[in-house]
Parts: C-alpha cells; structure tokens; sequence
C-alpha cells in the first residue's frame, strides 16, 4: 500500500539514527578490504564480497577473449574492468530509483501498489535528470572505451595468428623438404627448422612439442583430402 506521510517522515527519523552495524560480525561483513591485484599489480580496496564477485568476473571475461602474452591479457582485463562498470552503473540507477520509496517521492497517491511502484519511479527520474543523465554519459564513455580496447585487442591476434600461420607453413614446408631428401638418401629425416631463430614473440605458448603435434594434423589432413579425391 503507498507509504502515509507519518511512515515517510517514521522513516527518514530511522534513517538518522542508523550509524551502521554494531556488532564484531556486522562490522566485519561491512569492513572494507585491500589487497593487490595479480594482474594489475594495483592495491585496490573494496568490501570482501565484492572482491570475489570482482575477480571472478573479470577471470571469465579474460577467458573469453583467449589473450596470449602480457599485453593482450592487460587489454582483454582492461575490457572486464570496464564491463564491471557498466554493471555497476546499471545497478546505481535501480537503485536511485529504488531509493526514491524511502523519500517524499514516494507520497505519490495511488491505490494500486504497482500503480504507486511506478508513479513513484517516474517521480524520483523526473526530480533528478542530471543524475540520470550523467550515469548514461558514463555508459556512453565506457561502452566507446571497451570497443577501442576490443578493436585494438582483435588487431593484435589477428596480427599474431598471421604471423604464427606464416611461421608453421615454412617449418611445414622444411619439414617436408627434408623429408624429401632423406628419403632419396634412405637417410632418417631431418627435424624441420622449428622454432625458427630466436623464437616465437607471438606465441610463447608454442613450443616443438605442439608443433610436432601440428605437423602430423596437416600430414594427416593432407591424406585424407587425397584419398577423398
């Protein structure tokens, strides 16, 4: 039922009087935490809940995006950051408008409860565009922020991806050379050329082992397609 003006102003006095939690449990649930980021390497504070919930977002948003290296994970987290703040504006305006049933804007006269619900929403927005207005100014700014940031990100891969494509068809086509041969020298074959010279700056994760695995794949494929021929 609406909120009478003796419940609005009983509210508000409690409000007042409220000075936070009291007991060692409250206090603890309320205690602000700081530690540092493994990634980042910041010192950030925020309550213990939120910091699970913060960190476990941020992991699956990384992993969404599959970086390799230290500067595409910094991007891929730079975009998990900026995600969590748009949540997190998202939330601030429910809850500005929630906020508007514990106040005069809640007097509104209206005998249905949703009827009263929403008259009251309309009411909180209509006293406070500018708040309202300087959250979707936020938005606007980290949404443009985290497409630069996937744009760059994408470029990046895409520019690794090519460079590792160009690097397993030359050790695919020694390989082969080699095999060629040592087979006409009835000799054991040669191993390819791989890792080339000082390594891959592109793919750390690559090594001999998982080429040798990549080398027999494309053998395996190159077969099947002649034998479907």
């Amino acid at each position: 039922m609406p909120a009478t003006q003796r419940q609005l102003e009983a509210n508000r006095q409690n409000a007042r009087k409220s000075t936070g939690p009291k007991s060692p449990e409250g206090k603890v649930r309320a205690s602000l935490n700081a530690w540092r980021h493994g990634l980042t390497g910041q010192v950030a504070t925020m309550p213990e809940e939120d910091r699970e919930a913060f960190e476990k977002f941020n992991r699956e948003i990384r992993r969404a995006y599959h970086p390799e290296g230290p500067l595409e994970t910094q991007i891929a987290q730079s975009i998990a950051e900026d995600e969590w703040r748009l949540n997190r504006a998202r939330a601030i305006e429910n809850n500005v408008l929630a906020l508007g049933h514990s106040t005069p804007d809640a007097d509104v006269i209206a005998e249905n409860t949703q009827i009263h619900a929403a008259l009251t929403q309309a009411r909180t927005f209509w006293r406070n565009p500018e708040k309202f207005a300087l959250l979707t100014l936020y938005e606007q700014r980290i949404s443009r922020r985290i497409q630069r940031n996937e744009a760059r990100l994408y470029a990046l891969q895409a520019e690794r991806k090519a460079a590792l494509e160009q690097a397993l068809e030359e050790a695919r086509l020694l390989a082969e050379a080699a095999e060629a041969t040592d087979s006409e020298s009835r000799t054991a074959p040669a191993a390819p050329d791989f890792p080339p010279p000082g390594g891959f700056a592109f793919s750390p994760a690559l090594t001999p082992e998982t080429f040798r695995l990549l080398l027999d794949r494309h053998r395996r494929l190159k077969a099947a397609r002649h034998a479907l021929k």
